[in-house]
């Protein structure tokens, strides 16, 4: 079309971008129904990348960038049912392409250009993000994200996109801009690109501690009224509001110290007596009552904090028991080797609760599913604590959980080989005297 008149021109475009959008309305959907139908990807995948194609090739003849054809060939796919097989038959080409693409970027920064204007291309890439920065901040506020996702929104996004580069370069192919523009420009773009790492962790690291929900002005820890409870619990999150309800269903007495503003003020309205403050603080565990206490339930949200907990509690109050929450293998070796003794791993009971149903409906009676789990309960209880002793050293704590792993395995089958077991179901008294009967009677004599 570079021969039209330049209304012809700009007809044919239009067309072009025109015929692209209605073809995908009208005409990809039916043509991957029909490949839906073949239940084949690889046709999928070929279908795909020939639309792709073609309209990248239909915009170079329009005199358009082939990216954008490949952009437009994107929205279109977007608009089909099958977009999420079609997403996942070309990821595999995502990885690749991204690569190829950012290769080309960086071959085709100036970095001569870049040396001799320096002040001048820094003053750039430090105008452009901060005026995204800024606009960023205030579609933030508008969407009222909290303080901590806005200022995560705007440090993840104040690069210059990737299609600048597609923009720039077909306004250079195009005569609009003149290469001594250009270079410049797009130096400014990668560099910004280049920049968001570092951005994202100024904001991690500086401007959250000091302007996110946490910079706030401190709230004053509550002051702890009747504190002659024998439970401290500290954290009432979904796992320590559970220890608590069922104490308090006991009539245990409990004092309840919570980080948490906004799950205090929750709490609190629901009727439970929750106090605000750090429990990691050990005069405020005094002022709880920590000297009369005799349990310390540690149900905190990070592992870090509760590993603080415990050493401060250990310190300050040895008197105490802890019952600590651990999150995993890793965090219950830590609170071992520092001394409590109360482990709890959070996902153990619902765990073995699972298997227990599971060996249950495959026809293991209740009785034997729940002790098959019990044993299962001490056999990785004990490990925990035995691994605890040699997680330094990592080529000998593997070869400890492969053996403890394989007497688990040992043991739990010979107790099923000394159980014959019965489709029947569960708990019943009469059952129950058959196998104990079965397990006690005397081996028959050998002939």
């Amino acid at each position: 079309v570079s021969g039209l008149p330049a209304w012809a021109q700009t007809v044919a475009v239009l067309a072009a971008v025109a015929a692209v959008v209605l073809g995908g309305r009208f005409v990809t959907r039916p043509v991957f129904r029909v490949i839906g139908r073949s239940r084949s990807r690889e046709i999928f995948t070929a279908a795909a990348l020939l639309l792709v194609v073609g309209i990248a090739l239909l915009m170079t003849r329009v005199g358009l960038s082939p990216a954008l054809g490949t952009f437009l060939a994107g929205v279109v796919l977007a608009e089909s049912e099958y977009r999420h097989e079609l997403e996942s038959d070309l990821e595999p080409f995502e990885g690749l392409l991204l690569g190829l693409f950012f290769i080309a970027v960086g071959a085709t920064i100036d970095f001569g250009r870049v040396a001799a204007q320096p002040l001048a291309i820094a003053g750039l890439v430090a105008g452009l993000v901060a005026v995204k920065l800024v606009l960023l901040l205030v579609l933030a506020r508008a969407f009222r994200l909290s303080r901590d996702q806005g200022l995560l929104f705007a440090f993840a996004l104040p690069q210059v996109g990737e299609f600048a580069f597609v923009l720039l370069s077909f306004a250079e192919q195009e005569g609009v801009l003149g290469a001594a523009v250009t270079a410049p420009l797009v130096a400014a773009v990668a560099l910004s690109m280049a920049l968001t790492p570092l951005l994202m962790l100024l904001n991690e690291r500086v401007i959250q501690p000091r302007l996110g929900p946490g910079a706030a002005p401190a709230r004053e820890a509550d002051r702890v009224a009747h504190a002659e409870h024998p439970v401290l619990i500290a954290g009432f999150g979904a796992f320590g509001a559970t220890v608590g309800r069922l104490l308090a269903a006991n009539g245990v007495g409990t004092t309840v110290l919570d980080i948490d503003s906004d799950r205090v003020e929750l709490l609190r309205s629901l009727g439970l007596r929750v106090y605000y403050g750090d429990a990691t603080r050990h005069e405020l565990l005094r002022a709880a009552g920590a000297e009369r206490a005799r349990l310390l339930v540690l149900a905190l949200d990070t592992p870090e904090r509760t590993r603080e907990l415990a050493n401060a509690a250990r310190k300050h109050f040895p008197h105490l028991t802890i019952l600590a929450r651990a999150f995993d293998w890793d965090d219950a070796h830590d609170l071992i080797a520092s001394g409590v003794t109360h482990v709890y791993r959070e996902s153990l009971d619902s765990s073995l609760r699972m298997g227990e149903t599971a060996l249950s409906l495959l026809g293991f009676r209740a009785h034997q599913a729940h002790r098959a789990a019990q044993k299962f309960r001490r056999h990785d209880e004990d490990s925990v604590r035995e691994l605890t002793e040699s997680r330094e050293d990592r080529s000998r704590y593997l070869g400890a959980a492969r053996r403890r792993i394989a007497d688990l395995e040992q043991m739990l089958l010979a107790d099923l080989e000394g159980v014959e077991l019965d489709r029947d179901a569960g708990w019943d008294p009469e059952s129950l005297r058959e196998e104990v009967g079965r397990r006690a009677a005397p081996a028959p004599a050998r002939e």
